[in-house]
């Protein structure tokens, strides 16, 4: 299975849509990945590059005085925990690939395509 990046994704600040590019890179290599030990390797990747992309869209978001940023934070926050709980079944070898699937799903369709949508208006004024 994999997880295809569309340019109706972008947003139009080249470092966000980088590293949303790289999520689904990311994703797409965690759901080739086999054993635990390589999915625990995609897990971390996919973790650490989650934590600096929601640093930077935050900061991006601050500066543009963005409302609505406690929302879309919480919801960053809910992501970070659905990841904790795949990291969580790999170790107790429960993960099931729908899981992830529907994880990405949800970024791409709903987060990326509907709340960091918000940002377009104000990214074309900057």
């Amino acid at each position: 299975m994999q997880i295809e990046w569309k340019d109706s994704f972008k947003l139009g600040d080249a470092v966000i849509d980088a590293q949303h590019q790289q999520l689904f890179a990311l994703a797409n290599e965690f759901l080739q990945a086999s054993g635990k030990a390589e999915l625990t390797h995609c897990a971390i990747k996919l973790y650490k590059h989650t934590r600096e992309h929601f640093e930077v869209e935050e900061s991006v978001m601050r500066k543009l005085h963005l409302p609505g940023l406690e929302s879309h934070v919480d919801w960053h926050n809910t992501m970070i925990t659905r990841l904790n709980a795949i990291s969580q079944s790999i170790q107790s070898d429960t993960l099931r690939e729908q899981d992830l699937v529907q994880l990405m799903t949800d970024w791409a369709q709903q987060h990326i395509l509907v709340q960091d949508a918000e940002l377009i208006p104000y990214l074309t004024e900057k």
